[in-house]
């Protein structure tokens, strides 16, 4: 989804998440334009990823795991998501709460 503005990718996952009955609010607004994006998953089971979108050499995106492991604390977790915003106000946080530990990024 290179060039697409990260407003509008962001209101995609929602709306995809809100159909695929994946609870998913957006926790901070960022850039409009160009804000990074980052997701913080929550598997309901005392287990936390957060992932970033990132731009890969070849011109397209991934989504890559940001924390020390795939899979860490809630406090860990909202640390670095504190770090990111600290580093950069104007990124989204989509908040995500699935026991299947879903992205809703990577369903479209």
């Amino acid at each position: 989804m290179a060039g697409v503005k990260a407003d509008i990718l962001v209101s995609a996952a929602l709306r995809y998440a809100n159909e695929a009955m994946i609870d998913c609010v957006l926790q901070h607004r960022g850039d409009a334009d160009a804000g990074a994006i980052y997701v913080h998953i929550d598997a309901l089971d005392g287990r936390h990823q957060i992932v970033a979108r990132s731009l890969d050499f070849d011109g397209s995106y991934s989504w890559r795991v940001i924390t020390s492991s795939a899979w860490v604390d809630a406090d860990t977790a909202r640390a670095r998501l504190q770090q990111e915003l600290e580093r950069d106000p104007d990124a989204f946080i989509v908040a995500v709460t699935d026991r299947d530990g879903r992205n809703p990024f990577l369903m479209f």
